[in-house]
């Protein structure tokens, strides 16, 4: 049965990359993207019913940033507020007994200064910085795993790699994960995979400095044409979806 529902995910994530070929921008990023907005969509009916699973996400304070906002889109302002009430309800705890450790005499005694140095807690936190617990997060790179997976398997095909090469390219961490998997596992795979993203990067490269040289005054009454959007593309070869990171 796992793999039965395996294959049949590599078959969805075949045919999501070959449709994200055809559109700008990274393709991994654009099917990672539908995806997240899937599992929000999802969330908002049926994770948030799940008691268990809300308390768990109370309990790792909430989405992290992105995905507390990408969700702030949709119409979860409901769900939203118990979440963060019952986050809030726990770090307000969390202060007040930080408060109560503070308070004491104005003008502590040598002795008491050096006992509060040599037995000293561990700094409070009060934001998980990196979000590790995220479970949109923890989803999301799941998702680029598998994607990065199935990328680099089809690059057997012929067609794939045509497709690939007419793409936008891949952003340059999908591409370093890319890059690392096919590494492990065929060379062939690798030098196609270098070879497809030259060509994307090069024509990228090409048109962003028409879009420069267009600029120039003395070339001002040239027609525009597809250049004129280049900069959209190199930044998403570089900086990937503003909706993935």
């Amino acid at each position: 049965m796992q793999k039965e529902d395996a294959r049949a995910n590599r078959s969805r994530d075949a045919d999501s990359l070959r449709a994200a070929f055809g559109r700008e921008g990274c393709p991994v990023c654009l099917v990672v993207l539908e995806s997240m907005q899937q599992s929000m969509d999802s969330w908002q009916y049926e994770g948030f019913s799940d008691v268990e699973h809300r308390h768990e996400l109370i309990r790792s304070q909430g989405f992290c940033p992105l995905h507390t906002w990408q969700l702030a889109q949709f119409n979860t302002a409901f769900q939203l507020a118990l979440v963060y009430s019952g986050v809030l309800t726990d770090v307000l705890a969390t202060v007040k007994q930080d408060a109560a450790r503070q308070s004491g005499p104005e003008r502590p005694s040598r002795w008491s200064k050096w006992w509060k140095r040599w037995s000293r807690r561990p700094a409070t936190t009060y934001a998980q910085l990196a979000f590790d617990r995220c479970p949109f997060c923890r989803s999301r790179a799941s998702i680029e795993q598998r994607l990065i997976s199935t990328l680099v398997e089809q690059l057997r095909s012929e067609e794939i790699r045509t497709l690939l090469s007419q793409s936008t390219g891949l952003c340059l961490l999908h591409f370093t994960q890319a890059r690392q998997q096919a590494e492990e596992h065929d060379p062939a795979q690798l030098r196609s995979l270098l070879e497809c993203q030259q060509v994307c990067m090069q024509r990228t490269l090409e048109e962003v400095q028409e879009l420069i040289r267009k600029h120039d005054y003395r070339f001002g009454d040239e027609a525009r044409g597809q250049e004129m959007t280049a900069w959209r593309r190199a930044a998403e070869l570089c900086a990937g979806n503003p909706g993935v990171r």
